[in-house]
């Protein structure tokens, strides 16, 4: 931890900033594509577009990566047995990967956050509902107490013709998980704005929101000049997780699932390519891929995840000894990988000091204060961020999930 300690010595109050209630955006602008872009280049503190300009700023043979996993309805609105209303937001579920619980036809268990958690103490709070088909009864009792969160067992009951599935309930009867700093519900809009374009894999809790600005003529004009790549990280709760008073270090990351197809790896592999990542989770997972490769060369066998800070203590040697960029450890990993998707989890967290070695550019939104998100901004382009935000901010620019986003090239400096 002293390692850590002293390669980390940053103070959470370092990432702060004011963040005016007027300049959250509560709803998307539309189209898409017509939100506003702040480019921060090598040289050039910021300047203002919108999305509609991205293809312009790329240059020809470009790859854009992005994260296609989707959003389930994870909010619950249920009924208590003495009538008062229990919110539930689902994080994970226990026992399960994300796919098999979405998959399940009998009851489990989830991790959840549980508004009003003080007064439900026990007892069983219930939701119903019903299609041209079907009528649907869901049932929920506290299985297990946890510091901020509450295991909770679901069971349900249908009556009509088909069985369902925990994952078609959850989106027929479940709400869109808006962030909680937007501080308003759900709206039938928000099933189609709170989802990417691209989203296939449904089991984020929260959506990669750097993507909500492409639509699909975005798309089509992005890929006549480059070529679009997917991987998937199934984004947990944890993201809205604000930093831990004190050091940066003393904050804890969860891990979250990542899925990144063999073709991927043999893109990734490429050299001499302009990279540009879409959104905060794209990065962490690409990131990844590079200190899994070294730490499956040093340990001998494949790893299954990567943990919060092994980029800074356990691997930094190795990465030290070894010196590979990118597309070394990706031609490595293909070897052993033989045709495989790489499946793991990661809890990576990149902060000033971190050298990003994946890519060129990052496309994000703007974060909240205090977040893990911001920390990894500041690694992208140091100290700047400060004053970006600050004419962003100035120049009218909408902050956070619904916001509008910004065009970051990356200061790749070396590890120290």
């Amino acid at each position: 931890m002293k390692e850590i300690q002293d390669q980390l010595q940053l103070d959470v109050e370092g990432f702060d900033y004011h963040l005016p209630e007027e300049v959250i955006a509560l709803h998307p602008v539309e189209p898409r594509s017509h939100a506003r872009l702040w480019h921060v280049a090598r040289n050039n503190m910021g300047s203002a577009g919108t999305f509609e300009d991205l293809p312009g700023l790329l240059p020809e043979g470009f790859q854009l990566w992005v994260n296609d996993t989707r959003v389930i309805r994870a909010r619950l609105i249920l009924s208590k047995p003495t009538g008062g209303r229990l919110e539930l937001f689902l994080l994970e579920p226990i026992g399960m990967t994300m796919e098999q619980a979405l998959g399940s036809a009998e009851p489990l268990v989830w991790r959840c956050l549980v508004r009003g958690a003080k007064r439900w103490r026990d007892g069983t709070a219930s939701l119903q509902g019903e299609g041209e088909y079907a009528q649907w009864k869901i049932e929920a009792q506290l299985h297990q107490i946890e510091e901020g969160t509450r295991q909770v067992r679901f069971d349900w009951s249908q009556e009509g013709q088909s069985e369902s599935t925990w994952g078609e309930l959850l989106e027929m009867l479940g709400n869109t998980p808006l962030p909680p700093y937007m501080r308003r519900k759900d709206e039938a809009q928000d099933a189609k704005d709170y989802q990417t374009v691209y989203a296939e894999v449904p089991g984020s809790v929260a959506a990669p929101t750097a993507g909500l600005h492409y639509d699909k003529p975005l798309l089509a004009e992005l890929s006549a000049k480059g070529t679009l790549h997917a991987v998937t990280l199934h984004v947990g709760a944890g993201t809205f997780k604000p930093l831990t008073e004190g050091e940066v270090s003393d904050h804890v990351m969860h891990s979250e699932h990542c899925v990144v197809p063999f073709e991927a790896l043999r893109s990734l592999a490429q050299t001499d390519v302009h990279r540009v990542v879409t959104g905060t989770t794209t990065l962490r997972t690409l990131e990844s891929l590079y200190w899994l490769a070294l730490k499956w060369k040093k340990e001998g066998k494949q790893p299954m995840g990567l943990g919060q800070w092994e980029w800074a203590q356990e691997l930094k040697a190795e990465a030290l000894a070894l010196d590979w960029d990118m597309a070394t450890a990706m031609h490595w990993a293909m070897e052993q990988l033989d045709g495989r998707d790489w499946v793991f989890q990661t809890a990576i967290m990149m902060v000033p000091s971190y050298r990003i070695r994946s890519c060129q550019a990052l496309v994000t939104n703007f974060h909240l204060p205090k977040s893990t998100l911001l920390c990894l901004v500041a690694a992208a382009i140091g100290d700047r961020w400060k004053d970006a935000y600050l004419m962003a901010m100035q120049e009218g620019f909408r902050f956070l999930s619904y916001g509008d986003g910004s065009y970051l090239e990356i200061e790749n400096k070396k590890a120290r």
